[in-house]
């Protein structure tokens, strides 16, 4: 007999709010600890404050599925996404039949609430390790205990209500990253308020206060709720996209777009551009996450393990990006229909976008990519359409841009790219081998100060500016 796909399971006949008993169960253990093992303010916020940072990177999982498209603009978000291209794509895919669609719409929301959460992981240890130690807190059995049972209560909750009552077909990605960060928020307004009152009677009333955050956010995830529940879910995110205009037929002409030009451009991308950044912030978190979690001068075991931590968050992001932007692009097709082209992904199965192949202009080959100088492959971009609805759109990378060029009429004069400038391609290779040169004798040789280190990866992304400027200048 073959398992049931999802959604074909009832769960109509059961109460909507039992889908909260997981999170409500779960939170009665702290207060247990507050009542019987005579926690103190600091240990109760540590197990919260751990609970949160498991919550971050499950909401990123929450966020794939979200079944609504994300507005182009949010005035009040704590995240913003909006100038991401990805964010625009439409369709879903299915991996598994017991699992709802994937949208890779949702995979930026996805990385940036699993990053975010580093970031509030940081900035909530500082003021709690001036109270606390959590390598203390997790030597403590019940608070480990509290801890993991917290972390199950969000899980259960998820499998139950979001996904099995089908909660993800009405939620944007935007309000389930919006939940975690605003409660971090909350977590930051009362960490220094029950660190003062630190009374038996207001810990517990901390515990009910979480409680109701916990109940308002539930509710937010279900569409409902006051005013707590609106400011929890954050600005209204229904938004609803028009259909693309796609002719009846078979196309004329179907060109893809190179993927392999596409994940060699994403590599470059993540290495010169934003890897810089990344690996500032992975430091950040591998620095301050020793200083704030331990006590004294921390132990090797220590460094190493957040620098380990701190790896594999710059490897995640990097790997994000790389994703967001093959996906975007890895599996367009370029197909006309008489005077139309339509955009279809393949991966998605559904339409991008379309435009009429007159209203094509201002049509160029993007000259500044060493992917497609490397791989023979061609990126034009181009303006489409026209007043209000006028947008920037970049076609390819094509492996044929002659045939490209002339299957779609678009305005180009010649496709091959101008030559470099080698004066400035030297002056940014030099420019790199002596950053290099710098870096090693300040950090590695006694000519530099004994913080020269942390110096040189806080002003990492510094580096990169000069010999990109160089690289520009480059192409005449």
């Amino acid at each position: 007999m073959a398992p049931p796909r999802y959604g074909d399971v009832p769960t109509s006949s059961l109460p909507a709010d039992i889908g909260f008993l997981p999170v409500l169960s779960a939170n009665l253990l702290p207060l247990a600890g507050v009542l019987w093992f005579g926690w103190n303010p600091g240990t109760l916020l540590a197990v919260y404050v751990l609970e949160l940072l498991f919550l971050f990177p499950l909401s990123g999982v929450k966020a794939l599925f979200a079944g609504r498209p994300p507005t182009s603009f949010r005035e009040d978000g704590v995240f913003s996404l909006s100038d991401n291209d990805l964010v625009d794509k439409r369709g879903s895919v299915s991996i598994h039949d017991r699992l709802p669609p994937v949208y890779p719409r949702n995979v930026p929301f996805a990385t940036a609430v699993v990053g975010g959460g580093a970031w509030v992981g940081v900035f909530l240890l500082a003021p709690l390790s001036e109270v606390v130690s959590v390598l203390d807190v997790l030597a403590r059995p019940e608070a480990v205990v509290s801890v993991a049972a917290l972390v199950v209560g969000q899980v259960g909750e998820t499998a139950a209500e979001f996904l099995r009552r089908d909660r993800y077909t009405e939620r944007s990605p935007y309000a389930l990253v919006e939940i975690p960060a605003r409660q971090a928020m909350f977590l930051a307004c009362f960490l220094f308020v029950v660190v003062l009152g630190g009374a038996t009677v207001a810990l517990a009333g901390f515990v009910f206060v979480k409680l109701l955050f916990e109940w308002s956010g539930f509710r937010a995830e279900q569409g409902g709720g006051g005013r707590l529940t609106s400011w929890l879910s954050g600005p209204d995110s229904d938004a609803t996209r028009g259909e693309i205009d796609v002719p009846d037929g078979r196309p004329s002409v179907a060109i893809d777009a190179d993927r392999r030009a596409v994940v060699a451009a994403a590599v470059w991308r993540a290495a010169t551009t934003t890897g810089p950044f990344y690996v500032t912030m992975a430091a950040m978190v591998w620095i301050g996450g020793t200083a704030f979690v331990v006590e004294g001068t921390p132990s090797l075991a220590v460094w190493v393990g957040f620098g380990l931590f701190g790896l594999c968050l710059l490897a995640f992001m990097l790997a994000g990006d790389i994703v967001e932007s093959v996906l975007a692009s890895g599996w367009l097709t370029y197909r006309r229909f008489g005077d139309r082209l339509v955009v279809h992904d393949r991966l998605t199965n559904e339409s991008q976008w379309a435009a009429a192949v007159g209203d094509l202009r201002d049509a160029e080959v993007v000259a500044t990519r060493p992917t497609d100088r490397y791989l023979g492959t061609r990126t034009i971009a181009a303006t489409v359409g026209w007043g209000d609805d006028e947008t920037e759109h970049t076609l390819g990378p094509v492996a044929d841009a002659e045939a490209f060029v002339d299957s779609f009429d678009l305005p180009v004069g010649s496709t091959d790219l101008p030559p470099l400038d080698r004066r400035f391609v030297g002056a940014a290779i030099a420019s790199v081998v002596l950053t290099a040169v710098g870096v090693v004798t300040v950090v590695f040789t006694p000519l530099g100060p004994s913080t020269s280190w942390l110096l040189a990866l806080f002003l990492f992304p510094a580096f990169a500016i000069v010999p990109k400027g160089f690289w520009k200048l480059a192409h005449p």
